[in-house]
């Protein structure tokens, strides 16, 4: 299906800490060692995902920005060659995506999808399915809860005002914040992009989807 993908410029950003500053909720079952190889196994599996969809469907997004403070970060992104935004210090989520949303609008992107670097399993048709929704639906604002509302997927519409809440029950929040504003909020329960890597009861999760990634850290 034709969604004038050719008149679309369309942003993925992703935030990015220190990838020895990550996973922090995992330190009493993980050495920090393993935690950081997890983290790069989950954003290195990201990546590659986007880039099959962006071969697969080469007008479904223009770009990926990185937002990091983190040299191997940057370097594993520029393997990818995507864009990087660096930073001196991950000042917050909310922070990293708001420098992102800028880069975008002043890049003259018309929208942008932000995407946690740590889903463990996304599904590339489930990422097409949240880009096709905010393309064919303008101005409002498309959300895909984690299994513990928080956000993990969010399309926007640029310019925006919306006021990022990225945190502990950002589904709800991104809701409200929208909703002063008069966006409309589509939400997306897409099965593959709920499972983020936080708690013990994630990690459990993934060593059953993801066996042989997990023994590989």
């Amino acid at each position: 299906m034709n969604l004038g993908y050719q008149k679309s410029k369309t942003s993925i950003l992703i935030p990015m800490r220190s990838l020895n500053e990550g996973k922090t909720r995992l330190s009493n079952l993980l050495s920090p060692n393993k935690r950081e190889k997890l983290i790069k196994l989950l954003f290195t599996q990201l990546l590659k995902k986007l880039k099959s969809l962006k071969n697969q469907f080469p007008l479904i997004f223009s770009d990926i920005l990185v937002i990091t403070p983190c040299e191997e970060v940057e370097k594993i992104s520029k393997n990818f060659h995507v864009h990087v935004l660096k930073e001196q210090n991950l000042n917050g989520l909310n922070s990293a995506v708001n420098k992102g949303i800028c880069w975008s609008s002043e890049n003259l992107y018309d929208s942008s999808l932000i995407l946690p670097g740590d889903i463990i399993d996304p599904e590339t048709e489930d990422i097409k399915k949240i880009l096709e929704m905010g393309k064919k639906s303008k101005d409002s604002m498309v959300i895909c809860p984690s299994t513990d509302f928080g956000t993990n997927a969010l399309f926007l519409s640029l310019p925006t005002r919306l006021n990022f809440k990225f945190g502990p029950n950002s589904f709800y929040e991104h809701q409200k914040e929208a909703k002063k504003i008069s966006i409309r909020s589509i939400i997306a329960p897409v099965d593959s992009l709920k499972d983020d890597l936080d708690t013990g009861k994630d990690l459990e999760k993934f060593k059953i989807i993801q066996p042989k990634f997990f023994h590989s850290i």
